[in-house]
């Protein structure tokens, strides 16, 4: 067997520890710096409810009796929540007070509108109403009830027949 020389041996040595030290240095050796950056989100705006009303039921109504319900619904229309502030029931008039007859398509100034009453059941406000994401209901319904009041001293002749127009306002 051969064996290595002394000086082979210090030569090896020495080359050892060179790498020892030189790649223990390079782990060791590094920069420090710092860095900041910015990035960006998107925030969504409202969208407008969606409003309906299906057929009415009760009635016909009379001056002093009779009553008749308005189903309606209210609907997110936008992917995110959206609170209701405020509904409010009216019928549509013009500036004289006529009531708009939704089967001739006038208003009809002989029958007003203040012979008329309008109500709504409405939630706690703020009601907060889901979106249009998977699995969100995004529906309020409700219902408003019209009666027509008796005017004893006025013919109310002019509001037999019509269908008055309910405008449903959301907020």
């Amino acid at each position: 067997m051969k064996r290595f020389s002394t000086k082979k041996r210090i030569v090896a040595a020495g080359l050892t520890v060179g790498l020892t030290l030189g790649i223990a240095g390079a782990a060791f050796a590094f920069f420090t710096s710092s860095g900041t950056g910015t990035g960006s989100g998107v925030v969504g705006t409202s969208t407008n409810w969606t409003v309906a009303s299906t057929a009415s039921s009760g009635g016909p109504l009379f001056p002093g009796s009779g009553s008749e319900a308005i189903p309606f619904t209210v609907t997110n229309a936008s992917a995110g929540q959206q609170a209701i502030n405020s509904i409010a029931t009216a019928l549509t008039t013009d500036n004289s007070g006529g009531v708009f007859d939704t089967t001739s398509g006038v208003f009809v100034d002989g029958c007003l509108a203040s012979w008329f009453t309008v109500s709504n059941t409405v939630p706690s406000f703020p009601y907060d109403l889901a979106g249009t994401n998977p699995g969100a209901a995004g529906v309020y319904s409700g219902t408003a009830t019209l009666t027509m009041q008796d005017a004893p001293t006025v013919a109310q002749d002019a509001c037999q027949g019509l269908t008055p127009q309910i405008k449903i306002t959301v907020g």
